[in-house]
């Protein structure tokens, strides 16, 4: 890469980073949140081998770390925002805790980096 090339990404860089910023000063923290637990929520299935990419992609310790952000999210988020708010993601959660224990009792169920994160072959409780 050249120093020409190297001084236009980093151009893009800045630039992108002001766009980003401009955007946070100027979006209501509730959108945010929303669009966090989406994100969040889609992470894990996809973890969970539920998306497009299936079983490439497996990782339930990624999967849970997904679910419990989402989960703890969603606390918070009804206390500020309101039930209402929140309301639309509670059974996506439920669904992700249910394939993931499904998941990780299966004899296969590990991740790319090894054992599922499950103690000693025990299912994994939220809040634990």
């Amino acid at each position: 890469m050249s120093g020409e090339d190297q001084e236009v990404g980093a151009q893009d860089n800045d630039e992108f980073a002001a766009a980003f910023v401009h955007h946070l000063g100027r979006t209501p923290v509730r959108d945010l949140v929303i669009q966090a637990l989406a994100t969040l929520i889609d992470a894990a299935g996809i973890r969970l081998g539920l998306g497009p990419e299936g079983d490439e992609v497996v990782d339930i310790v990624q999967a849970r770390v997904a679910i419990e952000m989402v989960r703890g999210i969603v606390v918070v988020a009804e206390q500020e925002l309101g039930v209402a708010s929140v309301r639309p993601f509670r059974e996506p959660l439920a669904q992700l805790q249910l394939a993931y224990a499904k998941i990780a009792e299966r004899p296969d169920g590990v991740s790319p980096e090894g054992p599922a994160d499950t103690g000693s072959r025990r299912l994994w409780v939220p809040g634990e």
